[in-house]
């Protein structure tokens, strides 16, 4: 995966992966992506969201990339973003590899300060 320990210096980074295993422990952290089209999965999730994580945070708006589920407890590929706009449907794929993508708007995320 690569390395965005810049961004999240120190306690801010703790609270941040703290953030996202509250958001992720919640029921159906996914929804269903509307068509899938893609054929069975060759790699695991975990393999194939570590080899496209760099593209999904350049889009612009994407705060984060985990691994959720969808509703019927389908592992997915979780695309964090500020708001959902018509540029990140465009550009995050509904599924990379055979494994569903979804989108899921947390707002902005931002390091705690140090106090």
């Amino acid at each position: 995966m690569a390395n965005h320990e810049s961004r999240f210096p120190g306690a801010g980074r703790l609270c941040l992966a703290a953030l996202l295993a509250l958001m992720l422990t919640g029921a159906g952290a996914c929804r269903h992506p509307g068509g899938s089209g893609d054929t069975m999965p060759q790699r695991d999730i975990k393999t194939v969201m570590e080899a496209h994580v760099d593209e999904l945070m350049a889009v612009p708006g994407v705060v984060g990339v985990a691994i959720g589920a969808l509703d019927d407890g389908t592992p997915c590929i979780l695309v964090l973003v500020i708001e959902e706009t018509d540029e990140i449907d465009r550009k995050v794929p509904k599924t990379l590899e055979g494994h569903p993508v979804s989108v899921f708007v947390t707002g902005e995320i931002k390091p705690m300060e140090d106090e």
